[in-house]
């Protein structure tokens, strides 16, 4: 026999000999898939190589159809029927056939020198057995052990599911190819998609009213504002100022209240026009013609001051004593105006702890002068008018300080708050733009990649113009609180850009060529891209199902953007890379592409890198990324490091979920201000010297009033007996009434003490009408009348108004909720239908610290049940996708647990930032997974080799973030405050999930991988080494097969 001839026997013997030793640790494999194999590769061989007497068991001619003594006699031929052949053809007709996704074949090539590992499908077309879950042989010669192991993991729909993962790959390929020969083409294409897109910015449409964004849409508080609004109109516009003595004066004198009246008259001087609308508002506009009336049209200006004791008559101030002033605001007699209105003490005084009064409180209101401007309620009238008066107010008014507390204030000073933070998040910009330029390529003047940095940034650029357009296209508003999108695409951005190039610089040191390499890049690094773009593409688009409008138009915004920055890396930064490696192959220099490198020898990313100018010491040149997470990951698996990771990771969700426990639900506008407001100054004065409470309504639909006045007496009952409302606080118009009917013919005649009612329904409406006209005037406004010249026809609607001591400023957002939901079941309980509303603006704000929790925990859920089933369907293998979820999960529970600890309570802004943590989330652990499914070898030198090649863009991904966030550590605002502790927590904790935990885990249950996958072929082959024995399985063509 040749001795080549005789070499491809011995081969296929030791192959025989492995697979019989091993078959019994083959339990999850079927005993008919083992056997198939085995004489399957006997027919193949013996096809192979023609008539050759193929060896039994024992070594011995004879081969699979030899008997015991036929073989051993070497007289029996292939052909020859003895009684051993026939028992195993029995046995084999009636053993019946493996299951079709479970054939496996062993050929030897003809040449000798390859034995070919295939699975065919049912069909008989040839599949790559590679990959974790395949079906493959591996035979290893270690000194003088031969190793043989056989794997069969998976079933029908996980090979069916990885063949059609492998066509989106060499998808991902072929466009890599195309993109070596057409990058003009495709940046062309790129910024025209740009540019259409981006006209959508003709419909870009602001929204800033809290009640707008922040209300839950179709809750009980938004259908009661919009009765009120139908009904009685917009509310006025209350314009609160706050006065105290200046150091070294007294409140209670003379020159303060003289210089008080000053201020007044400066007030009602103030002169505007509408800024907007003038045929609707003509002309000009002073506090008299602008103002809100008690009883409406006709009646006195809403106004409440300490000049009330004083009927605004500057003589009468002049002409009094500091004493006589000061004995004036103890009497009693002097808190009924002349107009007949009765004020409370602590409606214009502030008291300290021993009863002096300390500070003053005075409240001009103005009545609604609203237009639609871009989407917004504009008062064109009001916000100039209460421009001049802030200025007024918190100005230098020696002897008092004065503080404003207009309406407008608030969105001014929110403004300027985040005018104050917006220099630091645009230096956190720039921080994150300067790493990418400093660690993208390597410090050489042909590989520094300066250019395909600002590259990277220019195609973020492009995805936000175009996700900003389009989602105004569909209609979607922008808030004040997109504005953190920027951010969040330039962080997925960044990591998408460092996989990209990663993988294109491994591929060229590898020896491949710049066109290959490109080729690889796409292949790899864009599949691990769209796992994590798609994931956060449609937790995003699902989260945008939410009934919160902010939150809902902050999720299509920031889908949109994840998408179009996917898109956009993968076309048009990648098409940028093409030119920048025909630069570098060219040799010009990065940037300065006019000039070449005069090194003939240097080959981008094959030779050292070489340094800038006199900068060329190894430490500067060196990468030290890879040699830094090779050691980083043989340390990590050391069964020590292991111990106290998973020690770590248990004692974090331990601390975490009693912080989720604790963590409270809360929300005040005072948080958005810069903490030099003087709207600050003014809650501080209200909260320190006033009883501060909340003005509410109670609202009665259009019943009949007259049959139904018992019930109309229990919302008296409910007034001055509810827990919520505030003794004394209430000044209920029916009361009013009947205690006035009493005492008045002729509706004396038919009133009944017994039942508190009046009993003649024609007396009942005239003399209410009666009464509102007389002695009841400071009602008018409370009471709507069909027809006020017929009164007889009935009333329309009616209100009455109350004070609760829940406060805007005041407790957690869950004991407002609380105070909110006990008014309304109180006063449920007086009226028999549903026909009297319990409102005011504050509880549209309210309202929604009932629900933020469970849409905080639904939209939370529905992010990790989508990116469950992404990653699944993109990694496929059951342990590697439970690893990643639990690395991802965890990082979600532990940044909302460990906010706890920060002072951080749940609101909606919190709940934004969380939704950018699970996305941000996805990218530190998918890319490790992916990375890891890829790797071959045990478990433990998959996670070595995972982390040694995306360990470092992951890790800069990570760094860049957590760097740039950390301008924000003194930032003036709210918003910015949590955006920077949200962020902080983010990186770090979901960094050490996805690069210390997740590996770890993967170590214990991510299996073994023996095979390498091939990317262009479908075929396996096992080489033999020069010395003749079995080497181990490595990748090759078809061709090279045959």
């Amino acid at each position: 026999m040749p001795a080549g001839l005789s070499g491809l026997v011995s081969e296929i013997h030791r192959l025989r000999l492995n697979i019989q030793a091993l078959q019994g640790l083959l339990d999850p494999l079927p005993y008919d898939l083992i056997r198939h194999a085995r004489i399957a590769a006997s027919r193949r061989a013996l096809r192979a190589v023609g008539e050759i007497p193929v060896l039994g068991p024992r070594g011995h001619p004879g081969g699979e159809n030899t008997g015991g003594r036929g073989g051993a006699a070497g007289g029996g031929g292939v052909g020859t029927p003895t009684r051993g052949r026939r028992r195993r053809q029995r046995r084999q007709r009636t053993t019946p056939a493996p299951p079709p996704c479970h054939q496996l074949s062993l050929a030897m090539a003809n040449n000798n020198s390859a034995i070919e590992l295939q699975a065919r499908s049912p069909g008989g077309e040839t599949k790559e057995t590679a990959g974790d879950g395949a079906v493959s042989v591996d035979v290893e010669k270690k000194g003088a052990v031969d190793r043989t192991t056989l794997e069969a993991d998976g079933n029908c729909f996980t090979r069916n599911l990885k063949a059609g993962l492998e066509i989106i790959e060499d998808a991902f390929a072929a466009y890599g190819r195309f993109t070596t020969k057409r990058p003009i083409l495709i940046i062309a294409l790129s910024a025209l998609l740009c540019i259409l897109c981006a006209l959508g910015f003709l419909n870009f449409t602001t929204e800033s009213r809290p009640e707008e964004l922040w209300v839950l849409e179709g809750t009980e508080a938004l259908r009661d504002r919009d009765y009120v609004i139908d009904t009685w109109g917009n509310e006025p516009r209350y314009n609160v100022y706050y006065a105290t003595a200046s150091a070294g004066t007294s409140l209670l004198t003379r020159a303060a209240f003289q210089k008080l009246y000053e201020l007044h008259e400066r007030v009602l001087a103030i002169n505007v026009t509408a800024e907007s609308d003038a045929s609707r508002f003509p002309g000009l506009w002073d506090y008299n013609r602008a103002c809100f009336r008690f009883g409406g049209p006709g009646g006195d200006c809403a106004t409440v001051t300490p000049l009330d004791l004083f009927d605004y008559n500057i003589t009468l101030i002049n002409s009094l004593s500091d004493a006589e002033i000061a004995a004036r605001t103890a009497d009693e007699r002097f808190y009924r105006t002349s107009t007949g209105r009765n004020i409370t003490q602590n409606d214009i005084f502030g008291l300290d702890g021993a009863g002096n009064i300390v500070a003053f409180r005075g409240l001009y209101t103005l009545d609604q002068h609203v237009v639609e401007e871009d989407g917004d309620r504009v008062d064109v009238v009001g916000e100039p008018w209460e421009e001049q008066g802030i200025d007024i107010f918190n100005g230098n008014n020696y002897p008092l300080d004065t503080v404003p507390m207009f309406a407008s204030s608030w969105v001014s000073e929110f403004e300027r708050g985040l005018e104050q933070d917006s220099t630091a998040l645009t230096l956190a910009f720039i921080i994150i733009i300067v790493y990418l330029v400093l660690t993208l390529g390597r410090r050489d003047p042909v590989d520094c990649m300066v250019g395909l940095s600002c590259c990277a940034v220019i195609s973020i650029g492009m995805a936000l113009a175009a996700s900003w357009g389009l989602s105004s296209a569909f209609g979607e508003v922008f808030s004040p609180l997109h504005a953190m999108i920027p951010f969040l695409l330039i962080g997925l951005g960044v990591d998408d850009a460092f996989i990209l190039v990663t993988g294109y610089q491994r591929a060229l040191a590898a020896g491949n060529t710049w066109e290959k390499s490109v080729e690889l890049a796409m292949r790899t690094g864009g599949m691990s891209i769209l796992i994590t773009s798609l994931t956060d593409f449609l937790a995003f688009l699902i989260g945008s199902a939410t009934n919160i409008p902010a939150l809902s138009s902050f999720c299509v915004f920031a889908g949109i953007g994840v998408l179009f920055d996917f898109l956009f890396q993968i076309t048009f930064f990648m098409a940028c890379m093409v030119l920048n490696a025909r630069r570098a192959e060219a040799r010009r220099k990065d940037v300065l592409v006019c000039l070449k490198d005069q090194d003939d020898g240097f080959e981008s990313y094959r030779t050292p890198a070489r340094g800038f100018g006199c900068l060329k010491c190894g430490w500067f040149t060196m990468d030290l990324g890879e040699p830094i997470f090779l050691k980083f990951s043989q340390l990590l698996m050391t069964w020590p490091a292991s111990v106290v990771t998973i020690i770590s990771f248990l004692a974090l969700i331990g601390l975490s979920s009693y912080g989720i426990n604790q963590i409270e639900t809360n929300f005040r506008a005072d948080w958005f201000l810069p903490p030099d407001s003087y709207l600050l100054d003014a809650i501080d004065v209200g909260n320190d010297y006033f009883t501060m409470t909340t003005l509410f309504n109670v609202y009665i639909r259009d019943i009949d009033y007259f049959s139904r006045q018992g019930e109309l007496n229990s919302i008296g009952s409910f007034l001055t007996s509810s827990r919520e409302v505030l003794e004394g606080s209430s000044d209920y118009w029916f009361t009013a009434y009947l205690a006035w009917a009493a005492l008045n013919s002729p509706y004396s005649g038919v009133y009944s003490s017994v039942t508190n009612t009046i009993t003649d329904e024609t007396l009942f409406y005239e003399g209410l009408s009666t009464f509102v006209n007389t002695n009841g005037t400071r009602y008018q406004q409370n009471i709507q009348f069909r027809n006020a010249s017929n009164p007889a026809q009935g009333i329309n609607a009616a209100r009455s108004s109350a004070q609760i001591g829940a406060t805007e400023f005041s407790g957690t957002g869950q004991d407002r909720f609380d105070a909110m939901q006990n008014l309304r079941d109180d006063l449920a309980a007086a009226m028999t239908y549903d026909d009297a509303r319990a409102w005011t603006q504050s509880f549209i704000f309210w309202e929604r610290f009932g629900f933020i929790r469970e849409e905080l925990v639904k939209n939370i859920g529905i992010a990790l049940a989508v990116m469950t089933s992404i990653v699944f369907f993109l990694i496929v293998t059951l342990p590697i996708v439970s690893c990643v979820i639990v690395a991802i999960g965890a990082t979600v529970l532990d940044v909302f647990g460990m906010a706890f600890y920060w002072g951080v309570q749940i609101n909606f802004v919190v709940a934004i930032f969380l939704l950018i943590a699970v996305g941000l989330s996805v990218d530190y652990s998918a890319h490790i997974g992916h990375a890891f499914k890829e790797a071959r070898g045990t478990a433990k030198e998959r996670v070595v080799e995972a982390l040694r090649s995306n360990g470092p863009p992951v890790f800069n991904a990570i760094f860049s973030t957590f760097l740039s966030i950390l301008i924000l550590a003194n930032s003036q605002t709210y918003i910015f405050e949590i955006f920077f502790q949200m962020f902080t927590l983010t990186t770090l904790i979901g960094g050490f999930h996805g690069i210390v935990v997740l590996p770890v885990l993967l170590s214990f249950v991510g299996g073994e991988n023996h095979l390498p996958l091939t990317h262009s072929a479908r075929t396996l082959r096992l080489e033999k080494t020069k010395s003749g024995e079995a080497g181990i399985l490595k990748q090759g063509s078809k061709k090279e097969a045959a």
